[in-house]
């Protein structure tokens, strides 16, 4: 049945809890081993063995409260301290936060929950099967941005419930994590266009390890989350139910060779015009947004992943954008800068 919804401006697009709560979660010790057998009792027995064995790193507390700002993921006054710093544009650089201790606090808690969980992609059973299932139909369910209201200082909160257009336009939104891909480019250009969003991140917050850890076990549902997208993918080509609709893509990419042959290619034959935005950030300020988003709420990446791609996609970026592409133009047009701050 397909889960209406994505009403909620992210994170925390709760839509699937009936369905969650149904799923039969099956974790043991760093693994994921199930069996299809396994009942509800004896999963929950597992699962609190595989805590009590997952050894909980020195000053870090499994997070068992809705995150926000005044009760952070990592719930310490240097936590809080930190998130205020960011959100007052005072950006620490890159070193001073490899050196943070709130971000090692905050790797050590995405690999307790790596541990944990493993790798979600591996679990095998019928219910998680079902469950696959279930979210990439409520996923595709979706209608492009819309905006709800405006605010008092201009921000627009949307709702995900408005019109698809077929009109065969694929947008490509580059960027590093937090630099302000979702709202400065992909959600108005969603409305503007009728675009349907393919957004990862929405599919990894309907995951019940997901919600059960408040956004901490992100790593551990990551690779899932992106088989579900690149599957649902798959319905906007050639063939596919939703081939022709537009569509709009945020992703992080230093590779364009990856990025051609996984996204660019397979759209223009299936008829797409294709196109490129890219979001200026400074790498220290989109990794500051990306620490003071995780204690705030967001998705918890690692540091290693987050701090790392430097120039990476600004380079993917201006290669591309020279290049023609199918309809003998160039793909790329810039994103004025302007204040990203959240």
């Amino acid at each position: 049945m397909p889960m209406k919804g994505r009403l909620l401006s992210k994170p925390g697009r709760n839509v699937l809890g009936a369905l969650a709560l149904s799923f039969v979660l099956c974790v043991a010790g760093a693994g994921c081993a199930a069996k299809e057998t396994t009942t509800t009792s004896e999963t929950d027995a597992a699962t609190t063995e595989a805590a009590a064995s997952t050894e909980v790193p020195e000053g870090v507390v499994p997070v068992t409260w809705e995150v926000t700002p005044e009760h952070p993921m990592i719930d310490t006054d240097e936590a809080r301290a930190l998130y205020q710093q960011i959100k007052a544009n005072d950006y620490p650089t890159l070193e001073e936060l490899k050196s943070n201790p709130v971000v090692a606090q905050l790797d050590a808690l995405s690999a307790y929950y790596k541990s944990l969980y493993g790798n979600t992609a591996d679990i095998d059973t019928q219910e998680r099967k079902d469950l696959r299932e279930n979210l990439k139909t409520w996923f595709l369910s979706l209608g492009s941005a819309r905006t709800e209201s405006i605010d008092e200082n201009g921000k627009h909160h949307y709702v995900y419930d408005g019109p698809l257009k077929k009109e065969y336009q694929m947008e490509l939104v580059l960027g590093l994590p937090a630099s302000g891909k979702s709202t400065l480019v992909t959600d108005p250009d969603s409305e503007e266009m009728g675009a349907f969003i393919l957004d990862c991140d929405v599919i990894k917050a309907e995951l019940p390890e997901y919600k059960e850890s408040h956004a901490a076990a992100a790593d551990a549902v990551h690779f899932e989350g992106y088989g579900l997208m690149l599957d649902s993918m798959k319905e906007f080509l050639k063939g596919g139910s939703m081939e022709g609709t537009n569509i709009i893509i945020p992703i992080v990419s230093s590779d364009l060779d990856d990025l051609t042959e996984n996204f660019i290619k397979p759209f223009e034959e299936a008829g797409y015009h294709v196109k490129a935005k890219f979001c200026p950030a400074k790498p220290n300020e989109a990794a500051a947004r990306v620490v003071m988003r995780e204690l705030g709420g967001g998705q918890l990446i690692k540091s290693s992943v987050a701090f790392n791609f430097g120039d990476g996609p600004e380079k993917v970026y201006n290669e591309l954008s020279t290049k023609l592409n199918s309809d003998g133009e160039p793909y790329g047009y810039d994103v004025e800068a302007v204040d990203q701050a959240a």
